[in-house]
């Protein structure tokens, strides 16, 4: 009965959705519609995985329809929008105080919406015997004041996804780093590219977006968790072997990680379009279903977590 529920809302949703007319603006264009046209995403490139699976099923889904994905750090994803470039930010905060302002100058409304929960992963080279991190030590790491690795001795490379990147910015936030204070690191163009190079430098610690190694059924998904090690984080000063945890699913849910954030989608759209046509996609079931199948938490439909005790 549950499940016959289930696709009834969906196919209503659908219904729904499919029946909205394409109305006009002052000028006479075609406005899109939430099942038909073209828009512009402006996408944190942490999020890529996630979000190119939502827009394949959305598009399947409704054949009328073009989503756009451009993939920027989240300062520039938010400005896309801003500029009247994307009708839509994927990003992993709130808009600050300084764009807010801009809406208001402009008379422009925006909608923020949450979407999915994700993790921080870091990662290293295969070779790599430090398999356990401490919050502490990644702080100590992040300010300068460790910096080799406990096994090898050799010195710690941190490497981000640019010098812009919202994993780099979670951290400093995370930690109350001054931004005036310098953290050393190497940047990479993209999550991808921080990959590549912790494959080939033995003594690297990436820091990607959990999402990018998180769904076990994508072939590249699979490809990149075979390449290197995640580490194991705890948030404990003196913690045991059961106080470390990875930043997958199951532990992402019960919230055991340390490191996670949520993923936001800012909308900017003057009438019922496209942009509000995904929205609704990603945050009803069908799309919660895509984010808990890539491993991340659904953040506007329920999660059932049981565990099962062996006997």
């Amino acid at each position: 009965m549950k499940n016959i529920k289930t696709l009834m809302l969906i196919m209503a949703v659908a219904f729904l959705l499919t029946s909205c007319g394409r109305g006009k603006d002052k000028e006479g264009k075609v406005l899109d519609s939430p099942a038909n046209g073209t828009i512009t995403v402006a996408v944190d490139e942490s999020f890529q995985q996630i979000i190119e699976a939502e827009k394949m099923a959305f598009e399947k889904t409704f054949p009328y329809t073009k989503i756009n994905l451009v993939y920027k750090p989240e300062g520039e994803a938010v400005a896309m929008m801003l500029n009247e470039k994307a009708r839509m930010a994927v990003i992993a905060r709130e808009l600050t105080t300084t764009e807010k302002e801009t809406f208001k100058r402009d008379d422009f409304r925006y909608k923020s919406y949450k979407f999915a929960g994700d993790g921080i992963a870091l990662i290293t080279n295969k070779s790599n015997r430090d398999t356990l991190i401490t919050t502490k030590e990644l702080e100590a790491i992040m300010r300068g004041t460790q910096k080799k690795w406990a096994k090898s001795g050799d010195d710690i490379v941190l490497v981000f996804d640019g010098t812009s990147s919202s994993n780099l910015t979670y951290l400093i936030d995370s930690f109350k780093i001054d931004r005036k204070m310098k953290v050393s690191f190497f940047a990479a163009k993209s999550n991808k590219e921080v990959i590549d190079y912790v494959k080939t430098h033995d003594n690297a610690m990436g820091v990607i977006g959990s999402n990018w190694i998180s769904d076990g059924d994508d072939p590249t998904s699979l490809t990149f968790i075979r390449s290197i090690n995640v580490l194991s984080v705890a948030n404990k000063l003196n913690p045991t072997t059961d106080d470390y945890y990875q930043p997958f699913g199951y532990n992402l849910a019960l919230k055991k990680y340390p490191l996670t954030r949520q993923i936001k989608l800012i909308l900017r759209e003057a009438h019922m379009g496209l942009g509000t046509g995904f929205v609704n996609f990603m945050t009803l079931e069908q799309g919660q279903l895509i984010v808990y199948k890539n491993g991340l938490i659904p953040l506007t439909q329920p999660l059932q977590i049981r565990q099962v005790e062996s006997k």
